[in-house]
């Protein structure tokens, strides 16, 4: 039996040292404008791998990049604090391989995040990231709808 659930909460997610992370679950149903956004993003980004997943509002792309799908977390102060208490070491571009995380700064606020999935012949990296409220692409750094221009790439140490 599916328990009964409030249409937004808050998992009690937390670091590795233990302090907890401001995060926050959506369960309303998919917004029409969403969708929408979607179908402009695909036509935005035809090269790109488009997942067949639906636009939610249950995780975004930190939630993908650092809770498993599982939550939305908004704060750029989050994940720093993920960052540091789970112990990511920053890695330089040309050391960059899958599995690593990348970060896109804004002001330097962390706007965006996404998993790196493959590096090419030229080091450029492709990113597994979850757009906004919308689906989840697979796509080259600088290929998206946000400011590729200070990207920074992050290893977790075990």
């Amino acid at each position: 039996m599916i328990k009964s659930l409030p249409l937004r909460s808050q998992l009690a997610l937390h670091t590795r040292c233990e302090n907890q992370i401001a995060n926050e679950i959506n369960r309303e149903p998919v917004r029409f404008g969403d969708t929408l956004m979607v179908e402009g993003l695909k036509k935005r980004y035809p090269d790109e791998v488009h997942r067949p997943v639906n636009p939610s509002r249950k995780y975004n792309c930190h939630g993908l990049s650092f809770a498993s799908r599982r939550t939305w977390i908004d704060d750029s102060q989050e994940i720093a604090k993920i960052l540091e208490d789970d112990e990511y070491d920053r890695v330089l571009y040309g050391e960059v391989q899958p599995g690593d995380v990348a970060i896109y700064h804004v002001d330097g606020d962390a706007e965006h995040s996404g998993i790196v999935v493959s590096v090419d012949n030229l080091g450029v990296p492709s990113i597994l990231s979850k757009w906004g409220p919308c689906h989840e692409v697979v796509h080259k750094v600088p290929r998206c709808p946000y400011d590729s221009q200070n990207v920074v790439y992050y290893r977790i140490k075990t």
